[in-house]
């Protein structure tokens, strides 16, 4: 009898065991239905699902969630499912056209490409590029203004104690000395050597040697000499090379007071000026009026023809053989220009490429008399 008591209160104990584990396990499944049922319902909106006023049947739902696993899970499943639809409204897919989406990944790629390869817009590019070329050009200028350029005409000097000429160059030019003897021809270099930071080059060739030297300094400040042997010459040349920065000389004609292995003979006989330092004479070759002269007025010739008069000297400037008067002193230079040193005449007698031609010559006052 205490057995079957024993029994009965262990099937009793089993039965409320199995009883409590039900009713949790129904509660737990509950909540996973509402679960579910509160995702599907905040799909389309965020409005809360509400809950059902009345309680619910642990069995329904334990079927509803596994499959009719309660005695009453096949009969409550379909009324299940027609509530959870009605309850929980499906959110509506967008539908996609596959050729546009391809489109727009492309589009999104390029315009990505693009921005990495060129960042800048071609306004940018252009500023920037504005910009750069101001940069360089405050960069490469000088801060100095550029100097004068000049060209010049000087008689060497080949007496021991006389000063060296002196050939301004500057930095960015080149400067060109050329050799000629007192008839206007060129006089070769035989040899020449230099101190200094220039970078001397020997050209113009001719059938017996170079007489054209370009020099181009290499620094700012640049000082140095030359020392030139003339062909058949035996005394040396020197000159001395400065950089400046106001004034460079881009032509040097070099008269050296001699007459050169390839002199021109002159048609009559005169005084060509041996000597050196006749700045009156040089100045009148290149072409400067000399202080204190006076042009006279020329006639009868073009106006390559000039003709200064300094107190008792008369400078006849001119390409032309001169024939008559005869003149006391000459000077040339390598473009074929001459000047004459002459008297007084009123009249000048010039051979133009063998024709002779008759020049008049006069002060203005007497032009305007006449």
């Amino acid at each position: 009898m205490k057995n079957n008591v024993r029994i009965l209160g262990s099937m009793m104990v089993a039965a409320l065991t199995l009883f409590s584990a039900s009713h949790l396990a129904c509660a737990q499944s509950q909540d996973v239905l509402n679960f579910f049922a509160n995702e599907l319902s905040l799909g389309g909106d965020d409005t809360p699902p509400q809950q059902d006023a009345q309680p619910a049947n642990p069995g329904s739902s334990i079927g509803d969630l596994f499959g009719g696993g309660g005695p009453q899970g096949q009969a409550s499943a379909p009324g299940a499912a027609q509530g959870g639809a009605a309850a929980a409204v499906q959110p509506s897919v967008p539908k996609y056209d596959p050729k546009q989406v391809e489109q727009e990944i492309r589009s999104e790629a390029f315009n990505k490409a693009l921005q990495n390869m060129l960042p800048m817009k071609p306004a940018e590019i252009r500023r920037l590029l504005e910009e750069f070329d101001r940069t360089q050009e405050s960069f490469e200028l000088p801060v100095y203004p550029l100097p004068k350029p000049e060209v010049t005409v000087q008689t060497l000097s080949l007496d021991p104690g006389a000063k060296p000429l002196i050939i301004r160059a500057a930095q960015g030019h080149v400067t060109t000395l050329n050799m000629l003897d007192v008839t206007g021809a060129p006089w070769p270099i035989e040899d020449i050597t230099w101190a200094g930071n220039f970078k001397i080059i020997q050209s113009g060739s001719t059938e017996n040697g170079v007489h054209f030297v370009r020099i181009t300094p290499q620094s700012e400040f640049a000082y140095g000499n030359m020392s030139i042997k003339m062909l058949g010459l035996k005394t040396p040349i020197i000159m001395t090379i400065e950089t400046s920065r106001d004034l460079v000389h881009y032509r040097f004609d070099a008269i050296v007071p001699d007459y050169g292995p390839l002199a021109e003979a002159p048609l009559i006989e005169g005084g060509v000026s041996l000597s050196a330092g006749n700045s009156t004479m040089s100045s009148v070759l290149q072409g400067i009026i000399p202080s204190g002269a006076q042009r006279l007025t020329v006639t009868g010739v073009d106006s390559r023809t000039s003709v200064y008069r300094l107190g008792s000297q008369t400078y006849v400037r001119t390409p032309l053989t001169l024939l008559s008067p005869s003149w006391s002193s000459s000077v040339a230079s390598a473009d074929g220009m001459r000047v004459y040193t002459v008297k007084s005449a009123p009249v000048l007698l010039l051979s133009d490429k063998g024709k002779m031609v008759r020049a008049n010559v006069s002060t203005r006052s007497e032009a305007d008399d006449g």
